[in-house]
């Protein structure tokens, strides 16, 4: 359990971290941390472990991206073509 969620019930003093008191079925509680200090991040963790790789992209959606992408441009260019059209 993590200090940061661990509640004390205050009605048994059970320390949980559910919302209700697993012993008493109480909803008043509260987090340990207010009497206990919390530091930022542990100082000395062991080994990170390594990122999982993304999955490559399909062709496929490759190929939707790039036509979603051409479409957005092709409606822009016409948008702005029709715009400067009608100021002459």
């Amino acid at each position: 359990m993590q200090l940061r969620v661990a509640r004390v019930c205050l009605d048994c003093e059970e320390v949980h971290e559910a919302q209700q008191c697993p012993l008493c079925a109480s909803e008043s509680f509260a987090f340990l941390t207010r009497w206990v200090p919390v530091d930022e991040r542990r100082r000395s963790r062991g080994p990170a472990a390594p990122a999982a790789p993304e999955p490559p992209a399909s062709s496929a959606a490759r190929w939707v991206k790039r036509g979603v992408a051409g479409v957005a441009v092709v409606a822009a260019g016409q948008w702005l073509w029709s715009a400067t059209r009608r100021k002459n």
